[in-house]
């Protein structure tokens, strides 16, 4: 004897506008200055990056995506290896923050960190540099207006 037990489930009213949005990514024009400063390679190894964004390598937010408006700035974002919060180096800056945090991979979000004030550590721990807001790297922190 096979019982068959028939639920009926509610159907939610459909909302207009999402509980919470997330934040669109970088735009493809941002995404092409990050893949050009950081000259198509992951910038903790430096390994070359081939294949397709999200299957290969990935664009990581340095401090989360926020929806601040730096939240899709070049400054907040570099490219790594892994294809998601696991794999390559990607993976080892979410899953490492004792690491990477002090790295400056990770930013906190709570503390509203300034990307273009944190200097990043690339090539293998080999040189700290500091991001721009126009998709460059510099060796010195911008000057404070």
């Amino acid at each position: 004897m096979t019982l068959t037990r028939h639920v009926q489930l509610k159907r939610l009213p459909e909302q207009t506008t999402p509980r919470h949005p997330r934040p669109k990514g970088p735009s493809p024009e941002v995404v092409q200055l990050v893949l050009e400063r950081d000259q198509g390679c992951c910038l903790a190894c430096s390994i070359e990056l081939y294949g397709e964004r999200a299957f290969n390598w990935s664009i990581h937010h340095r401090r989360g995506r926020d929806g601040r408006p730096d939240s899709n700035a070049p400054q907040n974002l570099v490219l790594l290896c892994g294809a998601d919060n696991v794999t390559g180096c990607h993976g080892w800056a979410h899953q490492r923050a004792s690491e990477s945090r002090p790295a400056g991979y990770l930013l906190s979000r709570i503390a509203s960190t300034d990307p273009l004030t944190v200097p990043i550590l690339v090539a293998n721990g080999s040189r700290w540099l500091y991001l721009t807001a126009d998709g460059h790297h510099a060796d010195n922190p911008p000057e404070s207006p």
